[in-house]
Order: C-alpha cells, then structure tokens, then sequence
C-alpha cells in the first residue's frame, strides 16, 4: 500500500554513487546506479536511478508515492510516480528514471599486469 507526499518543497537532495567506481577514461559514473536521496520535513526518502543529475531542484515542488522497506527503516520512493512542477507550477521533467543492472567487474589498476604483482 504506497503512501503519497503531494507538492512539498525539497530540504536537501544528496546523490550518492552506489555502483562500483570507473575512471574517466573507462566511461565514468554519470549513468551509473545512483542512490538519490529526498529530504522532505527532515525526513528522507530515498530511490535507486541509473544517472547522477538531480530530479528535484530547490525552486521546485514535488509528488511522489513511497512505501516503507521489507524492515520499516527505509522510505523507498516509487520512481515512475514522482512528478515535479517548477515555481511558475509548470510540469518539468528533468530525467527519466531508468534501470540498470549493477556493474559487477572491479575497476583495474592503470598499470600494466607484471607492475600490479610487484
């Protein structure tokens, strides 16, 4: 059963790369699995997207439907229901939310095989 949060104000929105670390070189981060988190009345709600740019900006407000995790610690917002209208009440959408699977290779050393084992 989802609850709902209807047009608030976003306190603070912080992104945090959850997938493993690439160089620049290799691709970078930019479309890797995010954490990002929404504070809404000092409370956080949280969702996974594949991209680090921000969804909500502080001159925004926003709907969204969430549910409590499997062990009620966690507010996990529904990605596809967040909707954001910008300070003229205009419909905005800034990304789309996206999936991916998670990067399971470990980032190797810019260094050639024989320098790793020394």
């Amino acid at each position: 059963m989802p609850l709902r949060i209807e047009n608030v104000k976003v306190e603070k929105y912080r992104v945090v790369l959850k997938d493993k670390y690439r160089p620049p070189s290799k691709g970078g981060n930019t479309m890797a699995l995010h954490l990002h988190v929404l504070f809404v009345r000092g409370k956080g709600y949280s969702f996974l997207n594949a991209g680090s740019r921000k969804f909500v900006f502080k001159s925004d407000t926003v709907s969204f439907e969430w549910k409590w995790d499997g062990t009620g610690k966690y507010r996990n917002i529904d990605p596809e229901s967040i909707a954001v209208h910008d300070k003229n009440g205009s419909k905005v959408v800034r990304q789309a939310p996206a999936s991916k699977r998670w990067r399971i290779a470990e980032t190797r050393t810019p260094a050639s095989r024989r320098e790793e084992r020394d």
